[in-house]
């Protein structure tokens, strides 16, 4: 059996389970620091026999960049061949950086991730919206590079569930409901303002509390994702539309978000959509390396799933 076009098959088979109705509702069920880049590392090879002496990895980066947040991480990668049994595919000792037209920041290898392989500042970086940033990591005898235009930031204008307005401010108390169907179970429908330089928007339902119940329904069972922390909804072109249930991994406290995502970020999510994976080259937007630097604005508000 061929193992590339088996995990690239059995994960468009995942997809397909909530992928209902193309136009209208669209999801990425797992978080997007796992699977997508676990199969980046096996995917972004030779599906074919691989001689171990010939075979040159190559620089996998993962970043994401938000409006007026600061920058979280940069995690380096490497290409693997399909059967080897280190499976260490973290790059130690890498040179990282992020710069604007008049700054760079050189990161560290943050010493307290076991796996490694993670890149921090030393202070905080607040990504400016509008602003362009761009990547250069330098590892395996190889430099990769990547740039990303940060989308202008948006806010919420209004939420509301089952037509009663909801607080933008403070965390409101929803009951999850009985009985789920992923398309008719009307959730909270977010309005949010434009941001112009944006290539699209998707919504964004995050667990804070990592110990709270996990939410078990035939729906949400049937996406093989529990260990997840939230789920996404993509391909958005309207500034409204619905968080829906299953999007929610857990009871608790959750924090809901309509996402203005940069050219990046979308071509990246488009090439896991249409091919259950993501090694077209073409799409990632990363010069000497694979992989993703993509940015996006968010605008949030907390609810509590009881």
């Amino acid at each position: 059996m061929d193992n590339g076009k088996w995990i690239v098959d059995n994960v468009k088979t995942l997809c397909d389970v909530i992928r209902v109705n193309r136009h209208i509702f669209n999801f990425i069920c797992y978080p997007l620091s796992t699977i997508h880049f676990a199969l980046l590392t096996l995917l972004l090879v030779s599906c074919n026999p691989v001689n171990d002496a010939t075979y040159t990895p190559q620089i996998v980066v993962q970043g994401y960049l938000y409006a007026n947040e600061p920058l979280d991480s940069i995690v380096v990668r490497q290409t693997i061949p399909i059967g080897s049994s280190t499976g260490n595919e973290r790059i130690a000792n890498a040179n990282v950086t992020i710069s604007t037209s008049d700054t760079t920041y050189t990161l560290h290898e943050d010493a307290s991730f076991k796996q490694g392989g993670r890149y921090v500042s030393n202070g905080t970086i607040t990504i400016q919206p509008g602003k362009t940033y761009s990547l250069q990591v330098e590892a395996l005898s190889q430099v990769a590079t990547a740039s990303t235009t940060i989308p202008l930031a948006i806010q919420l204008d209004s939420a509301k569930l089952d037509g009663i307005s909801l607080s933008l401010k403070n965390t409101d108390t929803i009951t999850y409901p009985v009985l789920v169907d992923s398309l008719q179970s009307t959730g909270i429908h977010l309005w949010w303002s434009p941001s112009q330089n944006s290539a699209g928007y998707g919504l964004e339902a995050l667990s804070l509390d990592p110990t709270a119940d996990t939410i078990l329904d035939p729906v949400t069972t049937s996406l093989g994702d529990s260990g997840a922390m939230g789920r996404y909804r993509f391909f958005i072109t309207s500034t409204d539309e619905q968080i829906v249930w299953i999007q929610y991994t857990r009871y608790g406290l959750n924090e809901i978000s309509a996402l203005a995502l940069d050219q990046n970020y979308e071509d990246y999510i488009l090439g896991l959509y249409l091919s259950g994976s993501q090694f077209n080259n073409s799409t990632l937007h990363v010069t000497g390396g694979l992989g993703v630097f993509g940015s996006a604005a968010r605008a949030s508000k907390k609810v509590y799933l009881k």
